[in-house]
């Protein structure tokens, strides 16, 4: 009775011990029930419509590539019209974070969108391949910032509570769009041809910055004036090339790779211990607080998405299926994803985040374990569907955690940086994940018929299978890539456990 008079349930207990104070910033003001009140629902939508563009857009191109190169010709550039994106966002998402943190995710978002609407239209216009590929490397520095800003503009906007939901429905918006933006995609190209894939951007894009023109936070306080570190950029830009020549060629171009980003990565430690303000700084990345964060992630999600990028191939050569079938199959696992993500951000309320990060990242390598030896013995395709969608609900708990987990231990004025870091660590990892599983998988192929190329032919035809000797080696190819990752995702449980052994206060100043 004394508690309702003075009218403190624990709901008013907890909103006056941790509520913080809004600032001209745009911070937080209180601590919210629901992401979609009057105060949250504009950031909340401005974020959910910016991954939306972000995930589209990876997801859509695919579809799109047999028109291309029907359409421009120098079929061999394809794989360029994704890789190059891949390789520019990623250092973009280094880049953009100095730029948040200094002038504030309001006006580093209204120039990413703007340039996605650009690059969009530029991509959709483009006469040659070489144009196009062009127009994918600027629109992949507009997504890579745009990304940044939005997970920038999470920890700044939202109450530490909240964090986790507003992950878990960022991961939802991807989980739908993995079902719905193929349909798009395809639907595009039939009515329109594949530049309606590029076309279908900008008001997207639009729409997304009609609602956040105003919405995310502006500069905080007390950070540092912007400056660009030129060298770091290189230096980073160098590492990265080398983890995109590894995705493209051979073992022996692989090798090569590995070497030019060990030597690139030796040159840019030398570089942050001497420069003021380098791109990205050690301390983000080595630090006890973030490092175990940093490289959990890195492995269960570099190596899940090397496991589930050659899928399709496997579904469609090996297994004789259709090709709706074969593209329809990457939706198990990111199905999977969502749900678990969305069901950690609920457990995160009764358990320690750093736990649910080990058990998801404890539970992933024998889920793929168990999904390599159901290929391996050419299992029924539903039992492989099943753990599919088993391995995407370990990933989910560990991806999605993972950044609320990080964005716990940062302080404010190092909101962009240090996201930065983690996505850039995040899209390396993603990099040579894909790039050491195709390596395996057409290494294989290689060996096993010495024709590469059949596979190939195939991703680009409209044959309704292969013979067998190219079946068998996919089979057995996509096999050997399925026990290397769940190799290396296993890497990922000493620092779960280390996640967990070690107790870290949040930091004081973050909402």
């Amino acid at each position: 009775m004394l508690r309702a008079g003075l009218g403190l349930g624990r709901r008013g207990l907890q909103r006056l011990t941790n509520t913080p104070s809004r600032g001209v910033t745009g911070s937080v003001s209180r601590v919210t029930e629901s992401l979609f009140d009057r105060s949250n629902r504009p950031t909340t939508f401005a974020v959910l419509a910016s991954v939306g563009i972000i995930a589209y857009n990876n997801l859509a191109v695919s579809a799109a590539l047999p028109e291309v190169g029907n359409d421009l010709g120098n079929v061999a550039l394809l794989p360029w019209t994704i890789s190059v994106e891949l390789l520019t966002s990623g250092v973009a998402i280094l880049f953009a974070g100095p730029l948040v943190d200094g002038l504030g995710p309001r006006r580093v978002f209204r120039w990413s969108v703007s340039a996605f609407m650009v690059t969009s239209i530029t991509c959709a216009a483009a006469p040659t391949m070489a144009w196009l590929i062009l127009g994918r490397a600027f629109q992949g520095l507009a997504a890579g910032t745009l990304m940044t800003v939005v997970m920038s503009a999470i920890g700044l906007s939202f109450a530490s509570d909240l964090r986790p939901r507003v992950f878990a429905a960022t991961s939802t918006v991807w989980g739908v769009t993995s079902v719905a933006g193929p349909t798009i995609a395809a639907s595009l190209v039939t009515v329109i041809g594949w530049r309606g894939i590029f076309a279908f951007n900008v008001p997207v894009a639009a729409f997304a910055a009609l609602l956040a023109w105003r919405a995310l936070p502006d500069r905080q306080p007390d950070t540092e004036s912007v400056r660009i570190d030129m060298r770091g950029i290189a230096l980073i830009s160098v590492i990265s090339t080398a983890a995109l020549a590894s995705v493209e060629g051979s073992i022996e171009v692989a090798a090569v790779a590995f070497a030019i980003s060990g030597i690139g990565l030796v040159a840019y430690v030398r570089h942050a211990n001497r420069a003021p303000q380098p791109v990205m700084r050690l301390h983000h990345l080595l630090h006890s607080r973030y490092r175990p964060i940093h490289l959990t992630s890195t492995l269960v999600i570099g190596a899940a998405l090397g496991a589930f990028a050659f899928l399709p191939v496997y579904m469609r050569g090996a297994r004789g299926t259709s090709s709706s079938l074969a593209a329809f199959s990457i939706v198990f696992h990111s199905v999977g994803w969502s749900l678990s993500a969305f069901a950690a951000s609920r457990l995160q309320r009764r358990f320690r985040s750093e736990t649910i990060i080990m058990v998801g990242a404890s539970l992933a390598a024998p889920m793929l374990g168990l999904t390599t030896l159901a290929v391996a013995f050419d299992a029924p395709l539903p039992l492989i569907f099943f753990l599919l969608f088993g391995v995407g609900s370990t990933i989910g708990a560990v991806s999605t955690t993972g950044v609320a987990t990080l964005q716990h231990r940062i302080p404010i004025t190092e909101m962009g940086r240090i996201n930065a870091a983690h996505q850039f660590m995040r899209t390396i990892g993603i990099t040579y994940g894909v790039g050491l599983a195709g390596v395996v998988l057409f290494g294989t192929v290689d060996r096993r018929i010495g024709d590469v190329e059949a596979v190939r032919d195939l991703l680009g035809s409209d044959a309704t299978g292969v013979d067998s000797s190219v079946a068998d080696a996919l089979a057995a190819g996509y096999s050997w890539t399925l026990l290397v990752c769940t190799a290396a995702m296993a890497l990922a449980i000493p620092s779960a456990v280390h996640l967990v052994r070690t107790r870290v206060e949040p930091v004081p100043s973050a909402p």
